[in-house]
């Protein structure tokens, strides 16, 4: 009797089910960033709203405040992290299952035009180095207020002492002759993220399109056997 076992095993062994299964795997690398960022991108929500960071330079509240800027600092250390881990992990993920295909060279040359030569991401990436042997950079929680102007609660990176650092490539040299004496942290994750997540967006939507037609293939299988067996 046909119970679509066959059909069922010819889904699970085509092309497009593998695809659509080391994507899945792969995602992995890229959430794990993806929430590194959102939990740092929270953290500092909160202490750069004026009313709560304010609060923190209160002499009863003090302790306070060197626990949240200590988990703010825990929280940059992840995120700094886990963008080298995406980085190796698509690397890998690339040359392991697309060498020499169209889309692996896509890929190289969209990371070259945009992210190799990029003074943020070789500055994102060295600071981590940074970070690995000199340990945390130098942050600091700051409370001020311009002439007529909202009070402004912010963590900045103080990129005088950075600059001292003998290790910096010269693409994080120029991004760091350019920046102000105070990097805000949150507009550098920010940026970073933003350029990152734009990238692996291009790479879904390209891996996608190379296995279109594996894709469609699975389509088809999967509306058949839903058809005879009522499940896919």
């Amino acid at each position: 009797m046909d119970n679509g076992y066959e059909l069922h095993l010819k889904i699970l062994e085509c092309d497009g089910m593998k695809f659509l299964d080391r994507m899945k795997l792969h995602s992995f690398s890229h959430n794990i960033f993806s929430m590194n960022y959102h939990e740092i991108q929270e953290g500092l929500k909160l202490v750069e709203n004026p009313e709560i960071g304010s609060k923190f330079f209160i002499e009863e509240l003090r302790g306070a405040g060197v626990q949240a800027f200590r988990e703010i600092n825990r929280l940059f250390h992840n995120f700094l992290a886990s963008a080298k881990t995406l980085i190796e992990h698509t690397r890998i993920f690339m040359n392991k299952y697309y060498s020499k295909s169209s889309v692996l060279q896509a890929y190289e040359q969209k990371v070259k035009n945009e992210c190799a030569n990029d003074e943020l991401c070789k500055f994102i990436q060295d600071l981590r180095n940074y970070m690995l042997h000199q340990g945390l950079p130098h942050t600091e929680m700051e409370l001020s207020m311009k002439r007529d102007g909202p009070l402004e609660s912010a963590i900045n990176l103080d990129s005088v002492k950075l600059r001292e650092w003998s290790n910096w490539s010269s693409k994080s040299k120029a991004y760091l002759s350019k920046a102000p004496n105070k990097i805000s942290m949150s507009s550098l994750v920010d940026e970073y993220e933003e350029k990152i997540g734009g990238l692996h967006s291009w790479l879904d939507r390209e891996l996608r399109i190379y296995h279109k037609s594996d894709i469609k293939e699975l389509e088809v299988m999967n509306k058949e056997y839903h058809a005879k067996y009522g499940a896919a």
